[in-house]
């Protein structure tokens, strides 16, 4: 691997990459400080009465996203924070081949003493470093966030004890709602709790990053090669939701990539099933079972490992037209 290409590589993406890093930690932070801001509790009676319809929707338990920590979990899931990625994804993902053959510079620098495998090589190591930043760069806003964030925690009403039976009652009207404390949200939330949310979140980077890279390694175009895959994405988000909303149709989550995208249910396993998060699958509270970290993450992985490869072996061997 040359050293100048990845130097080339990294200076083309250094601006996107750059405003999305900060995009992405000011928003998980701004999204924590939300978090600490909204009381749920003037909420949950309402959300209690349209639950089943909350349910369907919802990956995770309703209980949970009335908990600091899953409702902190959410923040992974929020379109922008998959938008932000994708969107890395697919814009260097695209200018691997269709992009510099659309401009007239791919045969340049070719002609240079070079491989095609060390030209896309070094352009897909910089693809997936980013993608490794960018989940990085949002699980350190969300601590950021968490550990700037102060939230409201009323005062309790005085307790006495009473001597003979050993034990404390409230007495009413003695709550202090005028002044209450202010605590860290970090006192209720562990944020080591969403690396595997991050890990996740990377790993649907690099999956879109190599599905773009094999688009890109056959095709003249970059638009195309773009349209093409902002075309998968929306079609896999909508059978996703189908899925969801339908019972008759609940079969079709396993057509959909995003069934392996569980940032908010890895942070309910490490709650629930701390030991159980990297795990390929396990037996729940119910008995069922479900997947684990490690089938979520090696399956996004796998996805993207397979069409990097292809993407590879397509434009170590094509034709390459000449530029227009």
């Amino acid at each position: 691997m040359s050293m100048a290409l990845l130097v080339r590589s990294f200076r083309e993406a250094r601006w996107l990459l750059l405003g999305s890093l900060v995009t992405i930690f000011g928003f998980c932070m701004i999204r924590a400080w939300i978090v600490g801001r909204v009381e749920m509790s003037r909420f949950q009676d309402i959300v209690e009465i349209l639950r089943p319809e909350v349910e369907r929707y919802s990956a995770v338990d309703v209980a949970q996203l009335f908990t600091y920590p899953g409702r902190v979990g959410v923040t992974f899931n929020e379109p922008l924070v998959v938008l932000l990625m994708v969107t890395w994804a697919i814009a260097r993902g695209s200018d691997s081949v269709s992009g510099p053959l659309g401009r007239g510079t791919l045969e340049m620098l070719l002609s240079q003493p070079i491989s095609r495998f060390q030209l896309l090589f070094t352009k897909s190591l910089v693809t997936v470093v980013g993608c490794a930043l960018i989940a990085t760069a949002a699980w350190l806003g969300t601590h950021t966030g968490v550990h700037t964030t102060k939230i409201k925690q009323e005062r309790p009403p005085v307790s006495i004890k009473l001597p003979v039976l050993n034990m404390r009652i409230e007495v009413p009207f003695t709550e202090v709602k005028e002044a209450p404390e202010r605590v860290p949200l970090a006192d209720f939330v562990d944020t080591s709790l969403f690396i595997p949310a991050a890990i996740n979140l990377g790993c649907l980077g690099v999956f879109f990053a190599g599905l773009t890279t094999w688009m890109s390694s056959w095709d003249r175009y970059r638009w195309r090669t773009i349209g093409i895959v902002t075309g998968f994405l929306i079609v896999q988000m909508i059978v996703r939701v189908v899925s969801l909303a339908v019972d008759s149709a609940h079969w079709l989550k396993y057509f959909t990539i995003f069934t392996l995208y569980e940032p908010e249910v890895l942070t309910s396993y490490g709650v629930r099933y701390p030991t159980e998060v990297w795990t390929f699958y396990f037996a729940d509270n119910k008995g069922m079972t479900v997947l684990g970290g490690f089938s979520l993450v090696s399956g996004l992985l796998l996805g993207g490992a397979g069409t990097f490869a292809l993407g590879h072996w397509i434009f170590c061997r094509r034709d390459l037209p000449a530029p227009v």
